[in-house]
C-alpha cells in the first residue's frame, strides 16, 4: 500500500509539473541532479553510491505512434540494456507512459549519465515530452545521515511523515536542484530523504528521491560486493 501511495504521487507530479520540467525548456535536469545527488550520498551509503541501486524514471507524453517509435528505439539501446533493466509502463491515457531503468550491477556514475543524456536523446528525437527523476536505495551506518544529507544540499525542510513502522520520511527543497514539485500552501519541493530500520537485522535503510521517491521505502536489493 506504501509503495502504491509513493508511486501514486510520482505520477501526480508529473502532471502537475509538466509544464514547468519540460525537457525542452531546461535541458539536462536528470543529469544536473544525477551528479549532485551521487556526491551528496557518495560518503553516506556504507559502500558508496556505486553499491546501491539506482532507479531513474522518465514520465512520458506523446502521440501514440511518437510513443511507439520511442519505445522501439529504447529496446534497441544495447549499451544501455548492458547497464541495468529499462521498462515501459502505460499509464491511463494512452498518450502517456512511464519508463522506468533501475541498475542491476554495481553502479557507475559516468554510466548512469550515458544511459540518461541516450534516453534522452532518443525522446526528443520521437518527439516526445518528458519530466524525470530519481530515487537510490542503499545501506547507511550514520544515524543521522538524513540531516548530513539534508545539509550538503542546503535544504530547507517542507514537509515531515513518520509512519508506525518508524520510517521517516522528510521534503526539502534545495537551490541547488533543478528539478521542484508543488508542496502545497506556495511551497516547492525537490529532495525527499528517508530512512527505514530494519526490524529484525538493525540495519538502517536510506532512501533518496528527487523531486520524491518513486517505490516504497526499503532497501530491495541486496548491497553489490
Amino acid at each position: 500500500m506504501l509503495a502504491a501511495v509513493v508511486l501514486v504521487v510520482g505520477i501526480i507530479w508529473a502532471v502537475f509539473n509538466r509544464d514547468e520540467l519540460r525537457s525542452d525548456e531546461n535541458p539536462g535536469i536528470v543529469a544536473h541532479d544525477l551528479v549532485l545527488l551521487w556526491q551528496w550520498t557518495d560518503k553516506l551509503y556504507s559502500k558508496g553510491a556505486a553499491n546501491t541501486e539506482w532507479t531513474i524514471r522518465w514520465d512520458i507524453e506523446g502521440t501514440k505512434a511518437d510513443l511507439e517509435q520511442a519505445e522501439q528505439q529504447l529496446q534497441a539501446d544495447e549499451k544501455g540494456q548492458k547497464q541495468g533493466t529499462l521498462s515501459i509502463f502505460p499509464l491511463t491515457s494512452d498518450h502517456q507512459a512511464m519508463l522506468v531503468f533501475t541498475t542491476e550491477q554495481k553502479a557507475d556514475k559516468e554510466q548512469l549519465l550515458a544511459v540518461v543524456n541516450r534516453t534522452e536523446a532518443i525522446l526528443k528525437k520521437a518527439g516526445v515530452s518528458y519530466t524525470g527523476g530519481m530515487t537510490v536505495r542503499g545501506k547507511t551506518e550514520y544515524n543521522n545521515a538524513a540531516v548530513r544529507l539534508a545539509q550538503a544540499a542546503g535544504g530547507k525542510r517542507v514537509d515531515r511523515y513518520k509512519d508506525e513502522s518508524g520510517t521517516v520520511s522528510e521534503a526539502y527543497y534545495s537551490e541547488k536542484l533543478f528539478s521542484s514539485v508543488e508542496a502545497g500552501a506556495g511551497k516547492k519541493a525537490n529532495l525527499q530523504i528517508a530512512e527505514h530500520r530494519e526490524t529484525e537485522s538493525g540495519a538502517l535503510s536510506l532512501i533518496v528521491g528527487t523531486p520524491l521517491i518513486t517505490g516504497d521505502y526499503t532497501v530491495s536489493v541486496a548491497e553489490n560486493d
